[in-house]
């Protein structure tokens, strides 16, 4: 009977609108510089398991993008009108402003074994291999001496930085690896002392538009798919299988043809459906518009 095939089924999931007087997310153009700062040398102690990288830069009918979907930018800070430009880590992401140099953040210190957070005993993340608002491999290390690596300006042709090996210029659409001075580290686990070579590279897609949700919120932030909140229903009837989402046939129900889009912004697409029409989320999506080309989860899952 059709209905009962517990592999192939529908749930309702209901969703609450939420409220339009929210600040609006951000989209800025700007340039738009990625650093990383690696240790290959190293074993690593840890490996990242995000589901969905933070980032996803693609090009959408002409306009090249860089789509922050959920927020990592500090919830203070200079205003848009102020911004020179912004720079993505494998820490996360920072503005740049004409008023002086920027240090952007490429490894992080931890604590101690006695909880405090610094000194010589202080425990410092560092990367070995390293991919910019991703996934990474980190050792953990004593005795770092961190590389001084600023940020001096950026512009539509290029961006210029300020190392220990001098001065550095990547020209827009260019990606550079600069050896620093080597320096020696010690295990946080053991007395085990290793020489490693920071490797920094920088690369410069040059101007992009990016999208970010607004500064402070806990809000997700996605494109619309052409979506429009007042015709969806409620609740969606999700298709699933095997008792999980499927987000293409979720795609297919809703009358988006993912097919036109390129295959950066389906991840996005795979992103929205799951943080908001999971069966198994636990609380109802609340869910806004604040333009007709976005979509707003107000308290994201994932």
């Amino acid at each position: 009977m059709p209905g009962t095939d517990a592999r192939e089924s529908t749930t309702p999931i209901s969703w609450t609108r939420g409220s339009q007087d929210r600040p609006a997310p951000l989209v800025e153009r700007v340039p738009y510089v990625e650093l990383r700062l690696e240790h290959p040398s190293l074993e690593a102690d840890r490996f990242g398991d995000a589901f969905f990288p933070d980032a996803i830069p693609y090009e959408f009918r002409g306009e090249r993008r860089v789509f922050y979907w959920r927020s990592v930018l500090p919830p203070d800070g200079p205003a848009p009108a102020d911004w020179t430009g912004v720079c993505a880590t494998t820490h996360g992401l920072r503005t740049l402003t004409a008023d002086g140099t920027r240090s952007p953040p490429l490894w992080r210190e931890g604590a101690t074994d006695d909880g405090a957070a610094s000194g010589t005993d202080a425990v410092h993340e560092i990367i070995v291999d390293g991919t910019v608002a991703g996934d990474s491999t980190v050792a953990a290390v004593r005795e770092y001496s961190p590389p001084a690596i600023a940020v001096r300006s950026a512009d539509a042709d290029a961006v210029s930085l300020e190392t220990r090996a001098g001065p550095l210029s990547v020209p827009a659409g260019e990606r550079t690896t600069v050896e620093l001075s080597s320096r020696s580290v010690r295990s946080a686990t053991g007395d085990e002392t290793r020489t490693v070579t920071p490797q920094l590279r920088v690369r410069y897609p040059g101007l992009r538009t990016l999208y970010h949700p607004a500064r402070g919120t806990a809000a997700a932030v996605f494109p619309s798919f052409g979506l429009d909140l007042k015709a969806l229903p409620n609740p969606v009837p999700v298709p699933t299988a095997a008792g999980e989402l499927d987000d293409r046939g979720l795609a297919a129900a809703l009358g988006i043809d993912l097919s036109e889009r390129p295959y950066p912004e389906r991840v996005l697409w795979q992103a929205v459906a799951y943080g908001a029409f999971d069966p198994h989320r636990e609380t109802e999506p609340r869910l806004s518009q604040p333009r007709d080309d976005l979509l707003r989860l107000e308290n994201p899952t994932t």
